[in-house]
């Protein structure tokens, strides 16, 4: 998905917390995320400071927790909080569901 359908999709159909369903703020694209850090789709590094549960305890990537997760996390991430942020699976994910529904994906 070029990047600009992905930001257009994510913003038309999902939703993310802590932000108006009518008049929601940015989000921004994640492409990885390792300990405390995301990396963000235009290449600049942040550091997570509003985190979710799981990374606040043990840190994106933790090992004990990628095994488990290995099919997942392999290129991307284990999580990342949704507040303000999103990524490819979600927006895939929400994709799927669309076509369960029978809703057109691209718009």
């Amino acid at each position: 998905i070029p990047l600009i359908a992905f930001v257009d999709i994510d913003r038309n159909h999902v939703i993310h917390p802590y932000t108006s369903m009518t008049d929601p703020l940015p989000t921004f694209p994640i492409a990885s995320a390792k300990g405390v850090h995301l990396e963000l789709n235009d290449g600049r590094k942040i550091i997570d400071g509003m985190s979710s549960w799981w990374a606040a305890v043990h840190g994106y990537r933790n090992p004990v927790l990628d095994t488990a997760m290995m099919s997942q996390i392999e290129n991307n991430m284990s999580h990342v909080m949704f507040g303000g942020l999103t990524h490819k699976p979600a927006v895939e994910l929400a994709g799927r569901l669309l076509q369960m529904v029978n809703n057109d994906f691209g718009t």
